[in-house]
């Protein structure tokens, strides 16, 4: 097994943690949106632990580039994008905000991993998402 990226694994807690999100179904597209939902749950928790505005923007942005890519590569639709990623943001937040009343700050692996996947590349992301989701769209596992 690979070494799957920090952000991914902590993403894929973070929407795990949401009951009804990832098992809603198996579709590739229904995965897709998971993983826009899991974007915007990094993005939140980001800001509730004080990532910058600018490593914020940034990252959205690459979220946004590399989802998209892969949205047009495997012929998903993205015409939601901006809804869910909303509504990961609000997810991942209120995450974070759980673990602060509980006396538990995980802030500083929150950061860590989002300052990696701020400017993660398309194929590193990609690579991410197959080895979590065992393959990628149209395709069996190794």
């Amino acid at each position: 097994m690979r070494n799957i990226p920090d952000p991914v694994t902590w993403a894929l807690a973070a929407l795990l943690a949401w009951p009804g999100l990832a098992a809603a179904d198996d579709s590739d597209q229904t995965q897709f949106e998971s993983f826009v939902v899991a974007a915007g749950a990094s993005n939140g928790a980001a800001r509730a632990c004080g990532a910058s505005e600018p490593d914020l923007a940034e990252h959205q942005a690459t979220a946004r580039r590399n989802l998209q890519r892969y949205a047009q590569e495997y012929s998903l639709r993205a015409d939601g994008y901006d809804a869910l990623f909303r509504q990961g943001q609000g997810q991942g937040k209120a995450m974070m905000d759980e673990m602060k009343q509980s006396g538990v700050d995980g802030c500083r692996g929150v950061l860590g991993s989002f300052q990696h996947e701020r400017a993660i590349s398309y194929e590193d992301m990609k690579a991410a998402l197959a080895e979590v989701s065992d393959g990628l769209p149209g395709e069996k596992a190794p």
